[in-house]
């Protein structure tokens, strides 16, 4: 299809910088064609009028557990080791139909506040040679719904044991059953460095770098974590993993909230992406990412917002919000990070993460079409002094009337076109009965 957007404000990326300006905007096919000049022979299919609209690149969350949307409101208010119990016990009996539609309800939820491409760390794999309905799994909910993935498997254990050899097998069947799909490609999941034992980081690591593929890993979370890779490898997270290979390929590594001096330098060294999590963070009491700290030593930074079990939100736009305003509290310093950062890390940042820089996260002519636009005639947009910071700090993501993603309408007039809501909100309803999370 053939897009016009008409007559709008265009937020785009130049020397670094987020600014707008009045263009129209076209379409064709799964790419952007013009930004302000008309392509030679365009004729639209749809014109989309951009009167008071903004059109600004689809928002990237780096770091998810889609299926977790299940676990919203459910095991709040506990310590880290005692939630990740919690939530275990439910995952035990979760099926890869309970999968789908916990993954096409964050869907949902992300595309409606903004967001366009997930990183996902997901809980169980699609069936073998299955890439559509509810035995797809959480590949196959965004691939039904039109939204862009970035899919790993979360694996644990040792290298060499009967599940482990059984999850990994499936986690292979899927990138085989899914190559092609253009919406969706695969990371390596090494869980963590307290659950994915030495063997088992090497096995993935290898095979990421035999196939061109990344790792996406939990590192540094809780002192949880840093206690226990402490006792048995006398080192931090950052610094144990890297002595086994892990960052050996491109890696995001989410959280990295205790960190210091030298794993700032490990990971600058290695050029690993952090995705930054900081509500998740902040409700399980792990603390603050050193944010500042990571900026000033050239990390590519990017923005997550972990599972809902542990965020109770997927909206990116209130994630922007809280990643700019916690670190000028918590030191004390209300210029350390800006709105105009904060909204790199949730574009540009996590396009560079996932390998697809200059193709996704701005707006250029040859860039994939994943574009939302948002009204601003909404009160917290009047008057329109500065866009890029009411993007930040007076967004809702209610905003978002229309998401285009590879250059198909996904939603408009905030109604989703490519799935029916109403099943997925009674499937989603009735799974979490059958596991006993109502309280």
């Amino acid at each position: 299809m053939n897009i016009h957007i008409t007559n709008a404000e265009v937020l785009l990326f130049e020397d670094g910088q987020f600014i707008t300006a009045h263009k129209d905007l076209y379409i064709c096919g799964s790419k952007i064609a013009g930004v302000g000049q008309e392509p030679e022979g365009f004729a639209a299919d749809k014109v989309i009028d951009g009167t008071d609209k903004l059109v600004m690149p689809g928002l990237i969350n780096a770091h998810t557990h889609a299926y977790m949307s299940l676990f919203k409101n459910f095991a709040d208010d506990r310590a880290f080791a005692e939630w990740l119990d919690k939530v275990q016990q439910v995952e035990d009996f979760m099926t890869v139909e309970d999968i789908y539609w916990g993954s096409m309800l964050a869907a949902i939820e992300m595309i409606m506040s903004g967001t366009t491409c997930f990183v996902d760390q997901t809980l169980k794999s699609a069936k073998p040679g299955v890439t559509s309905g509810p035995e797809s799994a959480a590949a196959g909910a965004a691939s039904d719904i039109g939204m862009r993935a970035v899919i790993s498997r979360g694996l644990a254990g040792v290298a060499d044991s009967e599940e482990s050899l059984m999850k990994f097998g499936q986690a292979v069947s899927e990138m085989e059953t899914f190559k092609g799909n253009e919406l969706i490609t695969f990371m390596v999941g090494p869980h963590a460095p307290y659950s994915c034992m030495a063997d088992y980081l090497h096995k993935l690591t290898a095979y990421a770098k035999e196939h061109g593929i990344g790792n996406n890993i939990h590192l540094s979370e809780s002192d949880f974590e840093m206690e226990i890779i402490e006792k048995e490898h006398g080192c931090s997270p950052i610094a144990y993993v890297d002595r086994e290979g892990v960052f050996d390929v491109p890696t995001i590594a989410a959280h990295c909230v205790k960190v210091d001096a030298d794993d700032i330098r490990i990971l600058k060294e290695k050029g690993v992406n952090v995705a930054l999590n900081p509500k998740s963070n902040m409700k399980l009491g792990n603390g603050f990412a050193p944010v500042e700290e990571m900026m000033e030593a050239g990390i590519n930074l990017c923005l997550g917002t972990d599972g809902s079990g542990s965020n109770n939100s997927l909206n990116l736009f209130a994630e922007m919000n809280v990643e700019a305003l916690i670190h000028k509290g918590n030191k004390q310093k209300a210029e350390c990070v800006s709105a105009q950062d904060v909204l790199r890390f949730a574009t540009v940042g996590g396009a560079r993460a996932i390998g697809m820089a200059g193709m996704l996260g701005e707006i250029r002519e040859g860039a994939l079409a994943d574009l939302i636009i948002l009204n601003l005639n909404e009160p917290q947009f009047v008057p329109r002094n500065n866009i890029v910071s009411g993007l930040v700090y007076s967004s809702t993501g209610r905003e978002v009337e229309t998401v285009i993603i590879n250059g198909r309408l996904v939603m408009e007039n905030r109604r989703i076109l490519t799935f029916d809501t109403a099943k997925v909100y009674e499937e989603c309803e009735k799974i979490s009965e059958r596991l006993g999370m109502k309280q």
